[in-house]
């Protein structure tokens, strides 16, 4: 349908080579409401596809030159989304199965009813709505858990991430707590054929031993005290859809045998019920502990761990990639000031260099608590190096001069370090200035920057 065009029931294109018949559903259709394009042949149907915004396809299957399934083919290669419906004659029902195989919606028989054909084309259409909607969520959803990175660490991870996402392949994920193992394991499962399933996460280290046997698999009503209704565990929550444990390594042996079992077998049973209940549930699993140490030590089933590390994922902490800084404090600085409805704050490039030397005990997870002090206390203000410091501290790690300290020799070369870079700023990057200035020549200068790591691509536009 062209810009302009508003249509209430719907966009229907009707493709038959028969006149009578697309006259004669022109009229049912029209009458409810429905707006009707038609064609007399397949060309003609996909230059109208893709010209106009139709909401479902009626297509016949024997047409002029090119036939039914070639058309519906092409149309499922340039909008897989979009509902078609086949019209087939008696004798042609094997190719109409044929045509629902390769993606038609589904098939009517003619001469079509015109009630039949109403009720095909509403579910046609509810269908067609719930799609898009699922898309526009799981986008939603992609921009929500975005994962920021420029590092060639966080690439190699973006990379795999794409290749095992389509698959129902396990993955363990490992790092430090804070690095993004969650972030990552959303990642996967929005990017794969279950996105549109639940994404149910369990921290184990959370949940009482007694309990996260429930949590797990569920209970029947009086399986033990204070279970007074059937519940239902995480994996059943999760089936047809994915299943983080997050810090599995918390898990007791006794728990991670049943853990084992529903994960070969794909079945599980309630606390104290007899029913075998199936489960189609992808499992993700992550830990910051390691893992291979606690087989070593008999804490951490063998079997266990290699059936949930088919894919391992390890995420390095943000000390060992700070290249990622800027990009995340960009990415956060902007997604926050908009949630909050503030101005978006500036960092001051002493301020960045002060967060470049921080070791980020908390990982990113606190970077964005950092970030979001920003913005909720310098609204469209520019952050000095003080202004950090005073968070850094209020971020509960004490005297923020205990995490730069190091031997004397180390005080030396930071003090040298930021006279170095503070004259550079000064002087807008004049080598031959700054070098006079700080009375050494411009060869010591460019040796003392390679030293430092010093460049002037550190000198951000935020």
């Amino acid at each position: 349908m062209k810009e302009g065009r508003m249509a209430k029931g719907g966009v229907v294109l009707l493709v038959d080579d028969e006149v009578k018949i697309l006259s004669s559903l022109s009229r049912i259709l029209e009458n409810y409401d429905y707006e009707v394009l038609t064609a007399l042949d397949g060309k003609s149907a996909l230059s109208i596809i893709e010209e106009n915004d139709i909401d479902v396809v009626l297509l016949d299957l024997k047409l002029p030159e090119m036939d039914g399934i070639r058309v519906l083919k092409k149309i499922m290669e340039k909008k897989p989304s979009l509902p078609v419906i086949m019209l087939t004659a008696h004798g042609s029902i094997p190719k109409a199965v044929e045509a629902v195989k390769i993606g038609a919606f589904d098939f009517l028989e003619k001469p079509v009813e015109s009630e039949k054909i109403l009720i095909t084309i509403k579910n046609a259409l509810e269908k067609s709505r719930l799609e898009k909607e699922r898309t526009f969520l799981i986008q939603e959803a992609l921009e929500k858990y975005k994962m920021v990175g420029i590092s060639n660490a966080m690439k190699k991870i973006f990379s795999l991430i794409e290749k095992i996402a389509p698959t129902d392949a396990k993955v363990l994920i490992t790092g430090e707590s804070g690095v993004g193992k969650e972030l990552i394991a959303r990642a996967i499962h929005f990017r794969s054929s279950r996105a549109g399933g639940p994404f149910v996460v369990l921290n184990c280290a959370a949940i009482p031993e007694e309990l996260i046997e429930s949590e797990l698999f569920g209970h029947e009503k009086g399986a033990f005290t204070g279970a007074i209704e059937r519940k239902e565990g995480k994996f059943k929550l999760a089936s047809g859809g994915t299943l983080f444990l997050d810090e599995i390594g918390d898990m007791s042996l006794r728990v991670q045998a049943k853990v084992l079992r529903a994960i070969e077998e794909g079945e599980i049973q309630r606390v104290g019920g007899k029913e075998i209940i199936e489960v189609n549930t992808r499992i993700i699993c992550a830990s910051n502990k390691d893992l291979e140490r606690a087989v070593r030590e008999r804490k951490f089933r063998e079997d266990l761990y290699y059936r949930i590390k088919v894919i391992h994922i390890h995420v390095p902490p943000l000390r060992e990639r700070k290249e990622d800084i800027p990009a995340l404090l960009r990415y956060y600085l902007q997604v926050l000031s908009k949630e909050s409805g503030k101005e978006m704050p500036k960092l001051h490039p002493s301020a960045l260099e002060v967060l470049f030397e921080y070791p980020w005990p908390g990982n990113v997870r606190e970077l964005r608590n950092l970030v979001e002090k920003v913005v909720v206390l310098y609204p469209g203000k520019i952050i000095s190096r003080d202004d950090i410091m005073k968070l850094l501290e209020m971020q509960g790690i004490g005297e923020v001069s205990k995490v730069f300290s190091g031997t004397l020799s180390d005080a030396r070369k930071k003090a040298e370090r930021e006279a170095i870079l503070a004259k550079l700023l000064a002087n807008n990057w004049d080598y031959e200035l700054t070098a006079k200035e700080l009375g050494i020549s411009r060869a010591t200068l460019f040796n003392k920057l390679k030293e430092y790591g010093i460049r002037k691509s550190k000198k951000l536009d935020f």
